[in-house]
């Protein structure tokens, strides 16, 4: 957990925090361009669909065949700090697919994959104002049904020297990679990986193959001048060759979720917004909540569960239109209720709590809304 985090639950510190945060300085930004040593040889690396798994695996894939294109993005995001001050040549990496990736007949890519990679070379901060930089080499993903698929793809952070000398205090700095994946076939169940990622991957089994990726570019903000890379940092995938994937089914899809007769919860707006330390980390829902269990929900037995099992109780610093209000048996309520989390970019679940015992009795899941309200919105277009 970042200091600004634990700031954040000491309500009474606050003001303090504020005036603190107060004394930062303007952010700075810059495209980075590919090493000549890491830049793609221009082969393409050939990928394709293993026929004979997508009849194993019906159940996970809807039949149709869609082609990931060269120039496609996925974004991701890391688990844990990558820094030169904790960090040795050798150390494990990970980052997650955050976002679904979606062609014209469905998702072909979801959330929850993760990258695994490996710090090949590391330098600390140098002399005259160079910053510290580091090198990565991806040598698997992790899919969402425990497989693992062979990768080569590698990051720096590493710049060029005219601008390593600048000093700041806080960048936005882009960063790029070049790569490929080389296999078979991507496929998927709806598991989670919380317990993998944790555990750095040891719960992970072997699996099928992928072809043909991937260039990166990071974007990402840096917070000192040792900690090149922490959670929430979004990086963002070039597909460097086209990829046929198979279209997952819907219901694989779905992640699972705790149903509590009677009560029905529609979560029918998702948004992120910024906090009063100026991160984009508050969770926004639109809820529309009927009641027709025998017991009463106030908003403080409501709740994000996140994928690492983390709780959190709405915040006081974004809408809080609902707080003080019951919802009784028989009732019907719709209003917002806003999470201050760690990162945003995990996966998360609305959890209501029994007021005797704060047992969850209903688990709602904000990936599943959040593809339903993309889902809907297609359709509106």
């Amino acid at each position: 957990m970042n200091k600004n985090s634990e700031i954040k639950r000491l309500f009474p510190s606050f003001l303090v925090a504020v005036f603190l945060l107060g004394q930062s300085m303007p952010c700075f930004s810059q495209e980075q361009q590919i090493p000549t040593g890491m830049q793609s040889s221009g082969n393409a690396i050939q990928g394709g669909v293993d026929y004979s798994e997508l009849e194993e695996n019906k159940d996970l894939f809807t039949g149709q065949i869609e082609a990931v294109q060269k120039g496609a993005k996925l974004k991701m995001t890391v688990s844990s700090v990558i820094s030169s001050g904790f960090h040795i040549k050798g150390d494990e990496f990970f980052a997650e697919i955050t976002d679904d990736f979606s062609t014209q007949s469905g998702i072909v890519i979801p959330s929850g994959t993760v990258a695994h990679g490996i710090v090949i070379e590391l330098k600390d901060k140098q002399r005259l104002g160079r910053d510290a930089y580091m090198s990565i080499k991806f040598d698997y993903l992790i899919t969402p049904d425990n497989r693992k698929i062979p990768i080569a793809a590698s990051m720096t952070t590493k710049r060029n020297a005219a601008v390593s000398t600048a000093k700041v205090v806080l960048e936005d700095t882009a960063y790029t990679v070049a790569g490929g994946v080389i296999g078979g076939i991507l496929a998927f169940k709806i598991l989670g990986l919380g317990a993998a990622v944790a555990s750095h991957g040891y719960t992970v089994a072997g699996g099928a193959g992928l072809g043909a990726l991937i260039g990166m570019t990071a974007s990402l903000v840096r917070k000192g001048k040792d900690v090149l890379i922490q959670p929430g940092d979004e990086i963002k995938v070039n597909v460097n060759e086209s990829i046929a994937l198979p279209v997952m089914s819907e219901k694989a899809l779905r992640e699972e979720e705790l149903v509590l007769k009677g009560l029905d919860v529609k979560i029918i707006g998702y948004a992120l917004e910024r906090d009063p330390f100026d991160e984009l980390n508050t969770i926004n829902l639109t809820l529309d909540i009927r009641n027709n269990t025998d017991k009463t929900f106030s908003t403080f037995d409501m709740a994000l569960l996140s994928d690492y099992k983390t709780v959190y109780y709405s915040s006081p610093f974004g809408d809080t239109s609902m707080w003080f209000k019951k919802i009784t048996p028989g009732s019907v309520m719709r209003g917002n209720l806003s999470f201050a989390v760690d990162n945003p970019k995990k996966r998360h679940w609305l959890v209501f709590y029994d007021n005797r015992n704060r047992k969850p009795l209903a688990k709602f899941s904000l990936k599943n809304a959040e593809r339903e309200i993309i889902k809907t919105s297609k359709k509106k277009n």
